[in-house]
C-alpha cells in the first residue's frame, strides 16, 4: 500500500509500480517540468498523481488502483475488498505432505524467491501443524536443523531464497551429513524462464548441493509434487542424510488439486537385532573379562539409561566419544570422560588397561581412536 498526503488530502493506492513492481511508497513527491507534483517511483522515475494515481497524460491502463480512505478521530482507515479464498497451490501440497511425514520445525529466512513456499508453510503454521523459526542468517538455519536432527532423529527443514541464501547452508549441511542427521533443505530459485541467461541470483543449485545431499531435485510444474516431497522426507529419515528440493519462484504459486502424500507403507522397520550366536559370544567375552570398559557414542543416545544401568551392574568405566559427551553425567561414579584427541588422559588410561571394549553407538572414527588390538564387542 502506498499512502500519500498532498494538498491536505490523503490517498491510498497500489504500492507496486506497473513498470517493474517498484515500491511506490518508498518514492517521493516531486515537482515535474509541467509544474505539477507527482509521486515518483524510486526505481525508474515513473510518475503518478498523488491523489488519483493517474500517470502523466492520463493513461488509465498504466495508472494505479485507488482504495477508499476514511479519516476517523485522527486515524486513517483504508477500505479493501474481502480477501478472496486462497487457491490451493503446488507448495500447499508439498507442505501438507511434509506435515504428514511428521516434520514439525522449519528454520529459515523469507525473501523474494521463496514467497509462495513461505506462504504455504505459514498456513500450516497458523493451523498448528508446523513451527516456524526465523533466523538472521541461513547458516544458523542449517545448524539448527542439523542439531534438531541429531537430538530427535527426525528431520527439520531449513528454508532459504535463491543464490547466496541457498549456498549459505553449506557448512551446516556438511555438519548434518558427516554426523548422519536427517535434514530437509528447501531452497528458492529464480523463475524457470530466466534459468541460464544470468538472472539475478541464478546459480546451478542442483550441482551446488550434489556433494552434500543424498537427494537433490528441482520442483517443476509437471513434477509429481507429493511424491517428490515424500521421497525427500523418506531419504532424510532412512538414509539419515540431507535431502534437497529447489523451488523456482513461478512454480511455487501454481494451482494444484493434487492430494498430499502419506508415509504409511513407504518405510520398513529400522530396528536391527543381533543373532543369538552373537549374543552368546558377547556374553562369554564379558563373563571372562576382568577389566571391561564401555565406550558409547552418539548412536547410543536412546539407550543411554540402559547402558548406564548395565555399567553399574558390571562395575565398568563408561567412556564417551567426542560426539557422545554428556550421555553419562561427569558426576556419575562410572563416568571416565571423553576418549580420543579431544578427550581426557584418564579415558585413554582406562582403554589401555582394559582387556575388553564394549563399544555401543560409536563409529570408530580416527578422532576417537579406539584401540583395535583389544577384544571388542
Amino acid at each position: 500500500m502506498c499512502l500519500s498526503h498532498f494538498d491536505g488530502q490523503w490517498a491510498a493506492m497500489d504500492n507496486r509500480c506497473p513498470h517493474q513492481n517498484g515500491p511506490l511508497g518508498e518514492g517521493s513527491i516531486e515537482k515535474g517540468v509541467d509544474g505539477k507534483c507527482w509521486i515518483r517511483c524510486p526505481w525508474h522515475g515513473w510518475d503518478f498523481d498523488p491523489l488519483t494515481g493517474a500517470p502523466p497524460g492520463g493513461h488509465e491502463d498504466t495508472g494505479q488502483t485507488l482504495y477508499p480512505v476514511d479519516i476517523r478521530d485522527g486515524e486513517i482507515f483504508v477500505g479493501l475488498e474481502p480477501e478472496p479464498q486462497r487457491e490451493r497451490t503446488i507448495t500447499d501440497v508439498m507442505a501438507e505432505t511434509m506435515v504428514n511425514w511428521s516434520v514439525k520445525r522449519v528454520f529459515g529466512m523469507v525473501g523474494h524467491s521463496n514467497l509462495g513456499l513461505s506462504e504455504a508453510i505459514r498456513h500450516r503454521t497458523v493451523d498448528g501443524d508446523l513451527s516456524y523459526v526465523g533466523v538472521r542468517h541461513e547458516g544458523a538455519a542449517a545448524f539448527a536443523a542439523s542439531a534438531y536432527g541429531k537430538l530427535t532423529n527426525k528431520p527439520a527443514a531449513c528454508l532459504t531464497i535463491a543464490g547466496p541464501g541457498a549456498t549459505n547452508l553449506m557448512t551446516g549441511m556438511w555438519d548434518a551429513k558427516v554426523d548422519r542427521a536427517p535434514v530437509l533443505a528447501l531452497t528458492g530459485q529464480v523463475q524457470t524462464q530466466v534459468f541460464g541467461p544470468g538472472a539475478f541470483q541464478d546459480i546451478d543449485l542442483k550441482s551446488a548441493f550434489d556433494a552434500v545431499s543424498k537427494f537433490s531435485q528441482p520442483v517443476l510444474s509437471t513434477s509429481k509434487h507429493a511424491e517428490l516431497m515424500s521421497l525427500v522426507c523418506k531419504t532424510a529419515l532412512v538414509e539419515r542424510d540431507v535431502a534437497h528440493l529447489i523451488f523456482p519462484d513461478d512454480v511455487q504459486t501454481e494451482p494444484s488439486d493434487e492430494d498430499a502424500s502419506q508415509p504409511e507403507g513407504r518405510t520398513g522397520g529400522s530396528v536391527v537385532v543381533p543373532s543369538g550366536e552373537d549374543i552368546a559370544a558377547a556374553t562369554k567375552l564379558i563373563s571372562e573379562a576382568e577389566r571391561p570398559i564401555i565406550v558409547i557414542g552418539h548412536g547410543a543416545v536412546e539407550a543411554r539409561d540402559a547402558i548406564v544401568n548395565f555399567a553399574e551392574q558390571l562395575g565398568a568405566p563408561v567412556l564417551t566419544t567426542f560426539k557422545g559427551k554428556g550421555l553419562i553425567s561427569d558426576s556419575h561414579p562410572n563416568a571416565a570422560g571423553v576418549l580420543g584427541r579431544s578427550g581426557t588422559p584418564i579415558a585413554s588410561w582406562f582403554m589401555n588397561e582394559a582387556d575388553l571394549i564394549i563399544a555401543l553407538g560409536a563409529s570408530f572414527s580416527n578422532h576417537t581412536g579406539i584401540e583395535r588390538s583389544k577384544k571388542i564387542i
